[in-house]
Order: structure tokens, then C-alpha cells, then sequence
């Protein structure tokens, strides 16, 4: 999390025009990054608590933000296929329709608020890179944005093991009970490195990857939704 005064980063550039169109004078004070995953050993076996080997990869979802005054959020998606999103935050936060990608940032908001007390929101733009329904956990980077955009905001610190395990639980509220890998692994990644995560309690070990070992990400071209 770092604030971006150089706006290099395509993502940030295209995201802070947006703010400006649905936001108005108010500009973002912070920007998050949080990445995609792949997943090298141990497919769909996190959830039955036992051990997989993921990494992260270049791609990302970028949230800009300013904090608010209230416990109101607005976040607006750089991409037009989705319609903004806005609600309170709170301990009973009402889900949007099954599949809409609002719940995601729903889903760490709700969270936070049952595991803190009430928070003030923020207004946003979220933008990613990360190919949707690729199975590179689009939608688990966006729920771990939202909540250290939201920790930041209202001035919280939760360890990093501590908030992979409570985003596990949060991504819930969207109506799948998956396991740990994706939210861990985007929060505790390294450079050059796959991490083996264990759960029960959940642990990461860097597993660096050699310098002459390249990996290739291809598509299917088939929806994982």
C-alpha cells in the first residue's frame, strides 16, 4: 500500500482519471495492489485444510481511495461492465444479487466491521489486468484490496497470517466455501519465490524458484464461473 505520486503504472493512471469523472474535485490519497495467483500443486484441496504451493503473478487489482467521513462506500469499477457499488458499512452489510461482483468488496467490509466495530468508509476505483473467470483469483485480490484499504483507512493494523484467515471467512458472504491459498497468497507472497501454505493453522514457506525457470500462464479460453 503506498501512495503513487509518479502515476507510472497504467492501472493507477487509467483508475485516477475515473475517480476524477465519478468523483469530481476530491482526488485519491492511496492506492493498493493486490495480485493474482497461480496455483502449481494441490488444485481445490486448500478447503479440505490440506497443503498446496501457489504464487503470485504480475497481474493485479488496483484500488484507489480516499478515506470518508462517514461509514458510507463508493467504489466504482474502471471497467463499464460493472455498475458502481455502494452501501454502509456494517455487521449486516445486504448482498447484492448472486454474482455480482459488488459483494466482493461487500464481503472484507462486513468483516472488518463484525471484527472491529464501525469504520468509516471511503470512495474508490477499483481496475485490474487479472482476466476474469481465469481461475487467477480475480475476485479473492479484490476482497483482500477493499480490506487493506479499509485497515488503512480507519487507522487498523491486523497481522498478515491473522487477516488471511479472517478474509477466508469473509469471501464466504459471496456464497462459496472455499479455502485459504487465494487470500493468503496474495497477502504473503515473495519475490521469486511459490510459497507452501499449510492450514491449522495456516502457515507460509517460501519456496524460491530458480532464476532459469520460467512459468507460462495460458488460457483455456473456457469460463471458470
Amino acid at each position: 500500500m503506498s501512495s503513487d505520486r509518479e502515476g507510472i503504472d497504467p492501472l493507477v493512471r487509467d483508475a485516477r482519471d475515473t475517480f476524477r469523472k465519478a468523483f469530481g474535485p476530491m482526488e485519491p490519497t492511496h492506492v493498493v495492489r493486490a495480485p493474482g495467483r497461480v496455483n502449481l500443486i494441490g488444485e481445490h484441496i486448500d478447503y479440505n485444510g490440506l497443503a498446496v504451493l501457489p504464487m503470485a503473478i504480475q497481474r493485479r487489482v488496483v484500488l484507489l481511495y480516499c478515506k470518508r467521513a462517514d461509514s458510507n462506500v463508493r467504489i466504482v469499477n474502471a471497467d463499464p461492465r460493472f455498475p458502481a457499488c455502494t452501501f454502509t458499512v456494517g455487521s449486516t452489510i445486504t448482498s447484492s444479487a448472486k454474482g455480482d461482483w459488488g459483494n466482493y468488496v461487500k464481503a472484507p467490509s462486513q468483516a472488518l466491521a463484525i471484527e472491529h466495530g464501525p469504520l468509516e468508509g471511503m470512495d474508490g476505483v477499483v481496475h485490474s489486468d487479472i482476466p476474469i473467470a481465469a481461475g487467477l483469483s480475480s475476485s479473492s485480490a479484490l476482497v483482500v484490496a477493499v480490506a487493506m484499504a479499509l485497515l488503512n483507512a480507519n487507522d487498523l493494523a491486523i497481522a498478515t497470517l491473522e487477516l488471511g484467515e479472517l478474509l477466508a471467512r469473509a469471501e464466504r458472504y459471496v456464497g462459496t466455501a472455499g479455502g485459504g491459498m487465494d487470500q493468503a497468497i496474495c497477502l504473503g507472497a515473495q519475490d521469486s519465490a511459490a510459497c507452501r501454505i499449510d492450514f491449522d493453522p495456516l502457515r507460509l514457506t517460501a519456496v524460491p524458484v530458480p532464476d532459469n525457470w520460467q512459468f507460462v500462464v495460458a488460457s483455456s479460453l473456457i469460463d471458470a464461473r
